[in-house]
């Protein structure tokens, strides 16, 4: 429950730390966002109203960028890795890995 508020009310914030769940919510949402846009963008016809669908596909893109770039930052800080690697998600190859390596990552134990 914890993680579904965290998902509602915390989806631009950069500061904190996220868990596998929550990580896994917004990369769901993020997939499903894109076909949506991706579905749109298949649909366009520059000779009618249908040109439109670029605009909103456009839009849903830049929607689910900051979400996903900020639980990105908060999952990378929950595993003490440097935030930097979100460089990562920029590499078209290396993206996949990254998030699938991000999705099945534990917390690191830390000896006190």
């Amino acid at each position: 429950m914890a993680d579904l508020k965290n998902v509602i009310f915390m989806y631009s914030s950069f500061s904190g730390k996220s868990g596998r769940i929550e990580y896994g919510i917004y990369f769901l949402f993020n997939i499903l966002m894109c076909y949506l846009a991706l579905n749109l963008y298949k649909n366009v016809n520059l000779n009618n109203e249908k040109i439109l669908n670029i605009f909103y596909s456009c839009l849903i893109l830049l929607l689910t960028f900051v979400p996903m770039q900020a639980v990105t930052t908060r999952r990378l800080r929950a595993l003490n890795a440097n935030g930097t690697f979100v460089v990562f998600n920029f590499v078209p190859l290396l993206n996949i890995v990254f998030v699938i390596f991000l999705l099945l990552a534990k917390k690191p134990i830390i000896a006190e």
